[in-house]
């Protein structure tokens, strides 16, 4: 056997059953575990996130609401304190 065939099956095994990291400095960590990769799919919301969205942006409107009351009235809320 050619040393190269028996080095690619080393360069295999090794290869499939450890995970090897390198830092910017070149630098081996072959006990460093990669972390799964998770995407987001972008556009397509769940109910709960657009109820939340709403939820959000109708509470900016009473804080706005409050302000401008305030700054007509002098009061909060619309004479109530």
């Amino acid at each position: 056997m050619p040393p190269f065939f028996i080095y690619t099956v080393v360069v295999n095994l090794y290869n499939t059953s450890m995970t090897v990291t390198t830092n910017e400095q070149g630098q081996m960590n072959m006990f460093a575990k990669e972390p799964t990769m998770y995407y987001e799919n972008y556009g397509m919301y769940s109910p709960n996130e657009i109820k939340e969205t709403y939820n959000g942006r109708w509470a900016m409107v009473g804080i706005i609401a409050g302000f401008i009351s305030y700054s007509i009235t002098g009061k909060l809320f619309f004479g109530i304190f």
